[in-house]
């Protein structure tokens, strides 16, 4: 009863009634007693009608929230477990629009069941009709089949238009949120002007696909309304005629009229529909197709997880090509367990190369990496990351409090843990002096911290992961001298018993290293210790003394 419409129940409750006014009753019945089951019947048809309404409001409300972020979580799983080349060139604002476009594009499927039951409902309609004259029940089909066939022929256009709409869409949103993530360069360099004109060419673009796609659905809709009205009359013609000559009632044409309303009115509503299927159904493709991408770094099948029992690391023979461009060729590096190493080098020399190979951000073109004798491409890549904590030069925090962010060390770690890791990194003082402690939020991007004050939340989410492997890239060059040396202590322990990986332009941060190694483009061309490397006067003696402040001048 739930599939049926009121598209076909109210013009035979009208047809119903009225045939009771052109009736007799029997005799010795009156009239209200004559048309009291009739008007019991209609009453209860509609009762049943609206509560099968209710309960199918009730259901869609109740599942499609939940359809929708269960698209939108496993969306969201895909692209975070997506290589880092994914991610490179991509602006997190149109990604996010992208899984918004298909999380939401499942709706389409109500709208295909939409359509379905309206066509039924036609059917029916037209079934019905022709019971009083075939030649009524031939305009709606004609009617029928034309705006079908016409909606079809428009169906590619306004695909493709509905696509280009999405992809400027998606495109724009993610210039808007990469604008408005760097307010505080914009606000520095007054460039809210520079940037308002740098948004126009994409502002404009996604305007003119809009405003295509409008007219192209407006075409959809035009024509075919004539048609509608055309229609119209030749079925008042149609019924006045066989009224003339005796063939048709009152309560026959009432039916007709209303049934010719309904039919109509369906059939733009599966018209209607359609361009917003075919939207979202674009959109959706488009967003997917984009975010579907094979993964440029994936786990074997059935790799176990990596077990790091000293924390060796070795580079084998190791070449790397990034767009066309060797950037490391036939590597070889040895970093024994507990052994602390500097990474010494000019921009482009495969410093931070190293470390995103290391962390399996990509893989090697040849050769392999193995940390105590297991080749990373075979151990997943989850249990690989666990085993390495890494502090860059600007450390990145959520939008969320303290205790959130240093918890990301560690999940589920207790409030001890997290106070021992942060006195250990010397960030419990400054903690302890915000206005909420510990669940004092740190804003977007940490925006409400000092450099400093980042650093050691950065440390503290280290202590608290006490991974055997520790990777730091530029972590102080950031910082003016006097936090650099306060901070280099929380290193120091931080590194202490474990395998240290360190890249620095200030090479005063690796005097202490167990080894330095100097690379220029992408080979090893010294290492030793601080001293050895000085008295050899070789390229890091020239690097040591071309340096100011401890930078390199480049």
């Amino acid at each position: 009863m739930c599939v049926m419409s009121d598209a076909v129940l109210f013009p035979n409750y009208q047809r119903w009634f009225i045939a009771l006014f052109e009736q007799t009753p029997p005799a010795g019945v009156g009239f209200v007693e004559f048309a009291l089951p009739t008007i019991l019947l209609i009453t209860g048809l509609f009762i049943l009608w609206d509560t099968c309404l209710l309960l199918r409001a009730m259901l869609h409300g109740r599942w499609q929230p939940i359809i929708s972020n269960q698209i939108s979580d496993v969306l969201n799983d895909f692209v975070q477990h997506q290589s880092m080349s994914f991610w490179t060139g991509r602006m997190a604002g149109k990604i996010n629009s992208q899984i918004n476009y298909v999380s939401t594009g499942f709706t389409v499927i109500t709208n295909f069941l939409e359509i379905i039951g309206s066509i039924v409902m036609i059917l029916i309609n037209v079934g019905l009709i022709l019971e009083i004259n075939s030649y009524v029940a031939l305009i709606f089909a004609v009617v029928f089949v034309f705006r079908l066939v016409y909606g079809l022929a428009l169906m590619k256009p306004m695909s493709n238009s509905a696509k280009n709409a999405s992809e400027e869409n998606s495109s724009l949103s993610g210039k808007i949120v990469d604008s408005i993530s760097n307010y505080s360069v914009v606000k520095l360099f007054a460039a809210a002007d520079a940037e308002r004109e740098y948004l126009k060419p994409a502002r404009k673009k996604t305007i003119t696909t809009r405003i295509y796609s409008f007219f192209i659905q407006r075409w959809f809709w035009g024509l075919p309304n004539y048609v509608w009205d055309i229609a119209f009359g030749l079925t008042m013609l149609l019924c006045v005629i066989l009224f003339a000559n005796g063939n048709i009632l009152v309560s026959e044409i009432v039916f007709t009229m209303s049934v010719f309303f309904n039919v109509m009115g369906m059939i733009s509503r599966i018209i209607g529909q359609i361009p917003d299927v075919v939207e979202k159904l674009g959109s959706a493709k488009k967003s997917y197709d984009e975010l579907n991408i094979d993964l440029a770094v994936r786990d074997a099948e059935n790799a176990p997880d990596l077990i790091v029992t000293h924390g060796k690391i070795e580079f084998k023979n190791v070449w790397f090509k990034y767009k066309r461009k060797w950037v490391l060729r036939d590597f070889n590096l040895t970093i024994q367990a507990g052994e602390r190493v500097g990474l010494v080098g000019p921009s482009g020399a495969g410093k931070s190369t190293l470390v995103h190979l290391l962390m399996r951000f990509y893989d090697p073109t040849r050769g392999e990496i193995l940390i105590d004798g297991q080749d990373i491409k075979t151990v997943t890549q989850d249990s690989l990351r666990r085993s390495i904590a890494f502090i860059p030069q600007e450390p990145t925090l959520f939008n969320r409090t303290i205790r959130e962010n240093i918890e990301y060390g560690k999940p589920g770690a207790t409030d001890k843990q997290i106070r021992d890791a942060s006195h250990r990194a010397a960030a419990h003082d400054f903690i302890m002096g915000t206005e909420k402690k510990y669940d004092s939020m740190v804003g977007d991007r940490g925006i409400k911290l000092s450099g400093g004050q980042k650093q050691r939340i950065a440390i503290a989410r280290a202590f608290l992961k006490n991974a055997p492997i520790l990777v730091l890239d530029e972590a102080t060059s950031a910082l003016d001298s006097e936090t650099e040396i306060a901070i280099q202590k929380s290193f120091d322990d931080l590194a202490h018993g474990r395998t240290t990986l360190a890249i620095a332009h200030r090479l005063s941060t690796l005097r202490n290293m167990d080894k330095i190694v100097v690379l220029d483009n992408g080979e090893i061309v010294e290492q030793g210790t601080h001293n050895q490397l000085l008295r050899r006067r070789g390229e890091y003696a020239r690097l040591w003394k071309m340096q100011s402040g401890g930078f390199i001048q480049e």
